[in-house]
């Protein structure tokens, strides 16, 4: 199971606007145990779903295709 913990605009190379979205990994919770946060491994996707990375606190880098995106403030 994941969560989201994170949303951020970002603009493309042809100047669009897209939102890429950081998730973590958590563990289902059990019945009857006692609550517990264990956080996960994270990752990034675009709001369509394709894969992202971190290139640096500003810029991020769409792995299929290469493409940077840069973060707006």
């Amino acid at each position: 199971m994941e969560r989201e913990i994170a949303r951020t605009r970002c603009m493309t190379e042809d100047h669009s606007i897209v939102t890429v979205i950081e998730y973590q990994h958590v563990a289902a919770p059990v019945p009857g145990a006692a609550a517990r946060h264990y956080p996960g491994a994270r990752r990034l996707a675009l709001a369509s779903g394709a894969a992202v990375r971190y290139i640096d606190a500003r810029t991020f880098e769409v792995i299929d295709g290469g493409e940077l995106l840069r973060r707006i403030d």
